[in-house]
């Protein structure tokens, strides 16, 4: 029996190494709204089972990215070990608004001056399990995830807005006068180790410790066709890494009610920053470099789930992540004095799943959170899902629907001094950002 044991894990632990050397190769990318660029996604992808359910894990046991919420949890799961492997396909839909008012400065409506759709993928993995036994009350897990995508594009064109047709001798309607672009890559991952104990029958603890690494890189570019030398290109590229971790504890009130508390201390990241700039005027390239850091706030963390007497099986689990971006640092801006008024947020969430006879799961959940860059700013997702059985796993399948509205500067200024005041704008724009994600994780047994 022993034999059989060893050969199913050595097995497991081959795919599972196998799996996690294949996503790690894998170059992430997560859509992200322009109010989240700066410091990362506050959306991040986790999996398809727990996205359904509006991405709750305080309080419900979610294999191995339970490190990511409570690395308590580790000890709800099976004795057995867990494999998870996920991934999404985002698309991300940006338009922006300009008000625009008559003759006798009444505003009309609101007109759109730029429109823009991105697609991108995300992926997630993760194995726990119990490496001295199943009959320890020790669990550990491993997971790769993508804490704070960057990822973001944007591209206008500043067109002529002149009344004469082409060859009339004037400046013609339509003409390209600038093309303008901002683009943002790179995802901040982390590689997680958690461990969990059970204390007491009733009583579990847990601890992670995550290392993140990743790359931000921004670009800017202008092409000015009326006047060259209002024409750039400018990449700035931080490449970063750092340590935090998480402490966790698990409560079973009875049977029915389970309580989760978890802390994740701040993460702090050092590295280089790389800047190049091409100047098209004299067809110069500058570079230049210099070490910084990104100290990214404490989260607090706390959950309930409850389970009702109803058979099928449901299960209603609601927890808040309170987080402290006013205790952001960037070397960029001025240190620790938050400079930007980056503001705290809450993020509450809650999701239902529900089991029928046949054993196929229907899952639902609600996200509201507040943003780190705007008071005024929230985002609301709604979450849906489901499951089904393929061979010794199961496949989960989830749709996200979230919408954000918030007032920005424009991402490029509008010239003043072209065809007079045809470019006379408002400093800032009503951007409205609308993110739709389908999302598949496999998870199995082993």
């Amino acid at each position: 029996m022993s034999k059989r044991i060893s050969q199913k894990a050595t097995k497991g632990a081959i795919m599972a190494l196998a799996l996690l050397g294949l996503l790690a190769s894998v170059a992430p990318a997560g859509a992200v709204p322009q109010i989240m660029t700066s410091y990362g996604d506050q959306m991040a992808w986790r999996g398809a089972d727990i996205n359904a359910m509006g991405g709750t894990g305080v309080a419900l046991y979610r294999g191995a990215i339970s490190n990511v919420f409570n690395p308590a949890m580790l000890t709800a799961g099976p004795s057995d070990g867990r494999l998870d492997v996920s991934m999404s396909l985002d698309q991300e839909h940006e338009d922006r608004f300009q008000p625009l008012f008559d003759a006798f400065d009444s505003w009309v409506t609101d007109a759109a001056i730029a429109s823009n759709r991105n697609h991108y993928w995300q992926s997630g993995f993760g194995v726990a399990g119990s490496p001295l036994g199943g009959k320890t009350p020790i669990r550990v897990g491993l997971s790769l995830v993508d804490r704070y995508p960057f990822q973001y594009k944007f591209d206008e064109e500043l067109r002529n807005p002149s009344p004469y047709p082409p060859g009339s001798g004037e400046p013609a309607r339509d003409l390209i006068i600038e093309e303008r672009s901002r683009e943002v890559t790179g995802t901040l991952r982390t590689l997680s180790l958690g461990i969990g104990a059970d204390v007491e029958d009733e009583i579990s603890i847990g601890a992670a410790v995550h290392y993140a690494f990743g790359t931000r890189e921004e670009t800017n570019s202008v092409r000015d066709y009326v006047t060259e030398a209002n024409s750039y290109n400018a990449t700035t590229a931080y490449d970063m890494d750092g340590l935090n971790f998480s402490l966790g504890v698990r409560g079973k009130i009875n049977e029915r009610l389970e309580l989760g508390l978890s802390w994740e201390s701040q993460l702090y990241t050092t590295g280089d920053y790389q800047k190049s700039e091409y100047d098209p005027t004299n067809m110069t390239t500058t570079e230049t470099s210099w070490g910084g850091y990104l100290r990214y706030p404490n989260m607090y963390r706390a959950g309930l789930t409850f389970r009702p007497q109803t058979d099928p099986i449901t299960v209603f689990t609601m927890e808040f992540e309170y987080a402290a971006w006013s205790e952001l640092a960037d070397s960029e801006n001025d240190g620790y004095q938050n400079p930007q008024n980056l503001q705290d947020t809450m993020d509450v969430r809650i999701g239902v799943e529900h089991r029928f006879y046949n054993g196929l799961p229907l899952r639902f959940g609600f996200r509201h959170y507040d943003s780190y860059a705007d008071a005024e700013s929230a985002a609301s997702i709604f979450t849906t899902g489901s499951a089904m059985a393929i061979g010794r796993g199961e496949i989960s399948m989830s749709l996200e629907l979230g919408k954000i509205t918030s007032i920005l500067p424009h991402q490029f200024p509008y010239p003043s001094d072209y065809f007079g005041d045809s470019f006379t704008a408002d400093p800032e724009a009503r951007v409205e950002d609308t993110r739709f994600r389908v999302g598949v994780s496999y998870t199995q047994n082993f």
